[in-house]
């Protein structure tokens, strides 16, 4: 068992927003970092300060809390094929229409009900230093030395359990690929923990730079197990939520 495991267990909880409560939590923490801390959103849209749109329907979300805290700091959502359509386009398909359509990904290969979106990958940074103040926080980082967390410190672990988040969710709903659109510099933030993402044409502009991305999950968890078995403890917690894949089958392109 890693350090990095068990300083993010020590400080860090993935929780499921599977309650009535936690979901406003999350709609919560949306609405401060799409609408007031990054301006994505026009505020006066949500008056009661929660941020849902037309997909949260058929979609599941987790947060990462601070255990000493017990402040939420960040969230995912995953969004699901719709059940009344399964062919319903996910909502980076309409985004990213023609990147798709040009760069040869070949969809129809896989059953449509096991492909999923990540989106709304959330983390405020007020809620975030609120948290971490709250409970002085003391994190690991890659070079294994122990530190008093600041924003570089902290971030690497909520993300990386907003991640585990993201694979809980999908073994749940027997998703079994992924489909999203990210900011580059969180592109290049995962590769460090071993989770690669295959490329899906040019990057676009969609609320900023973004690029749009591809996964098979076996092969991704693949390769965070061969590159970062620290980060792949957490995410997986040991295999328990997603068994290491044998022959894991790789992207589908034409």
């Amino acid at each position: 068992m890693s350090e990095l495991y068990n300083k993010f267990h020590e400080h860090f909880e993935v929780v499921s927003a599977d309650t009535v409560g936690l979901m406003e939590k999350a709609f919560r923490i949306r609405y401060q970092v799409y609408c007031v801390e990054r301006s994505y959103e026009t505020a006066e849209a949500y008056p009661d300060g929660m941020e849902i749109d037309e997909y949260d329907m058929h979609s599941t979300h987790s947060l990462v809390k601070c255990q000493r805290s017990g402040d939420y700091a960040g969230l995912v959502r995953l969004v699901l094929p719709n059940p009344v359509d399964v062919n319903t386009p996910l909502p980076v398909e309409k985004v990213c229409h023609s990147a798709l359509q040009n760069s040869g990904l070949n969809l129809s290969s896989i059953p449509r009900e096991r492909v999923a979106e990540i989106s709304r990958f959330s983390i405020s940074k007020e809620l975030k230093r609120q948290a971490v103040r709250k409970a002085s926080v003391s994190l690991v980082r890659d070079s294994g030395k122990q530190v008093k967390a600041g924003d570089s410190e902290i971030m690497p672990h909520i993300t990386l359990g907003l991640f585990a988040g993201v694979v809980r969710m999908s073994a749940q709903h027997h998703i079994t690929h992924w489909l999203a659109v990210m900011e580059p510099t969180l592109f290049r933030f995962l590769s460090r923990y071993g989770i690669y993402f295959q490329k899906v044409g040019p990057v676009v502009e969609y609320r900023g730079r973004r690029q749009p991305a591809f996964a098979n999950i076996d092969s991704v968890l693949s390769g965070i197990h061969a590159k970062r078995k620290d980060a792949w403890e957490i995410i997986t917690d040991f295999g328990n939520v997603w068994p290491l894949s044998r022959g894991a089958k790789h992207f589908v392109f034409s």
